[in-house]
């Protein structure tokens, strides 16, 4: 089986900015699948928009919190994934205070340790990931998870990857998991 990184397109200018994570939201907690106490909902988060005319809004947000808009929510839904809580989410313009765009703060439950290979340390002691393999009997049948040995990233399986893909969404990257190397 082969298993790819879910993430973001990284060199999505024209994408809104998060500037400041609401203090109700825990970046850590979130990352480690842990439900969140949401005071109101929708959440709403201040973001920066450079151009409003040429703003993008992508299908995927992964650099501060896992923000997936409505039609990825759907990709999931329909594929039967149920180990991912979400919790709405309102973009609104830090400016205006306007509401720009719905999402989904999504909290994914499944955290598996799983590497067979591809995880070491730097001289200096850091964690490194050097094309890593997962052994798939640890990961049974889950089908997105993410990756125990480091939580910040995203892993589905093939059919997920090739749904995805079908869906035709907006700056999403799937990229093969044995092909990434941490910086």
């Amino acid at each position: 089986m082969n298993y790819y990184i879910l993430d973001e397109v990284s060199s999505c200018w024209d994408c809104p900015y998060i500037r400041e994570i609401p203090e109700e939201l825990d970046m850590i907690n979130a990352m480690l699948g842990k439900k969140i106490e949401a005071k109101n909902l929708p959440i709403r988060i201040p973001v920066t928009i450079t151009d409003e005319s040429e703003v993008v809004y992508p299908d995927i947000m992964t650099a501060d919190l896992p923000l997936f808009s409505n039609k990825l929510k759907l990709v999931f839904d329909n594929l039967g994934i149920n180990n991912i809580i979400y919790y709405p989410v309102e973009l609104i313009n830090e400016q205006s205070g306007n509401t720009k765009a719905h999402y989904f703060l999504a909290i994914i439950l499944d955290l598996i340790d799983c590497l067979e290979s591809g995880a070491g340390r730097s001289p200096a002691g850091r964690f490194i990931l050097k094309n890593p393999i997962i052994d798939s009997t640890r990961v049974k049948n889950h089908r997105l998870f993410r990756l125990g040995e480091e939580p910040n990233l995203i892993i589905v399986d093939s059919h997920i990857k090739e749904t995805i893909i079908a869906a035709n969404l907006t700056n999403v990257l799937l990229k093969k998991l044995t092909d990434y190397v941490s910086l």
